[in-house]
């Protein structure tokens, strides 16, 4: 088997070995050539250090990695390791890291990045295995908001947003969002987005960042002493009536309670758990 860096591979070899190797996955996951690239436009993947393992020169398994900076520490963060079915069993996900390793600490990268299905057993024991540890759970949540009535909040209005003020909207977070959540993927993603804003007396107090495509939401907050007023059952009440159908959050801190509380109350159901795992390099 042969083992090599991704950017002279087609999409289109990446997409079959991706859909082969997610095809009986826990949730199987079947992605489009749009989609592929949606993906890895928002987790900033890079081909140049991202991994292949090669059999008869056709695509077996794969890392796919983005790099930049997470939580100020340069990092590597696994967007989708796969390995095909018939192949599986060769500890290919441990050589593809092995392989990796030495072009990203020459990358001055710092740490490796992932999250895994908390079900997951085999997958987890193979990063414990390679040198990850857990950091966090994650949550992930989806549904259709229940109507529950609001009182009116005549001194806010509903408005979209063109502009990304991620200084003032992080400012009303209560906890870290994940990679693919972070304010480097939405900036990434920024042209397939939409941001709802409520404001006060011109002043923005609120908000919700979603994909309309996949009806995904990446981000949603309220600024502290505007909470339990209504403004956020207002926002998702406001994006379901927009997008009708379900919608989706994924990756909300298992620490993030309020956060959590919140999304019950609104009718969403958690739908998947998984840990956030690190490795220093």
């Amino acid at each position: 088997m042969d083992f090599r860096v991704l950017n002279r591979t087609t999409l289109s070899e990446v997409l079959r070995t991706f859909n082969q190797s997610f095809s009986d996955y826990v949730i199987p996951l079947q992605l489009t050539e749009d989609l592929l690239i949606k993906k890895m436009k928002n987790d900033g993947i890079n081909l140049e250090l991202s991994a292949g393992a090669f059999e008869e020169d056709k695509l077996a398994g794969f890392i796919l990695n983005g790099t930049g900076v997470f939580n100020g520490i340069p990092t590597a963060y696994n967007g989708g390791t796969g390995v095909i079915p018939s192949k599986r069993g060769n500890k290919i996900t441990a050589r593809l890291y092995e392989f990796i390793l030495p072009s990203l600490k020459k990358a001055q990268v710092e740490q490796c990045l992932l999250e895994v299905i908390t079900s997951n057993g085999p997958a987890i024991k193979v990063y414990e295995n390679i040198g990850f540890e857990k950091t966090r759970e994650l949550i992930c949540f989806k549904g259709s908001p229940v109507k529950h009535p609001t009182p009116l909040l005549q001194s806010f209005s509903l408005n979209e947003s063109e502009s990304l003020n991620s200084n003032l909207y992080g400012s009303f977070q209560d906890w870290n969002p994940s990679w693919q959540n972070s304010w480097t993927a939405i900036e990434r993603s920024q042209a397939d987005l939409k941001i709802i804003t409520a404001e006060r007396n011109e002043q923005t107090v609120a908000y919700i960042i979603y994909d309309p495509a996949t009806a995904r939401i990446s981000q949603f907050a309220v600024k502290q002493q505007y909470r339990n007023q209504g403004l956020g059952t207002l926002l998702f009440q406001e994006l379901h009536k927009r997008l009708k159908k379900d919608i989706s959050i994924l990756n909300i801190d298992a620490k993030a309670y309020d956060t959590i509380s919140f999304l019950k109350s609104v009718g969403l159901k958690s739908f998947i758990n998984q840990y956030e795992m690190i490795m220093n390099l």
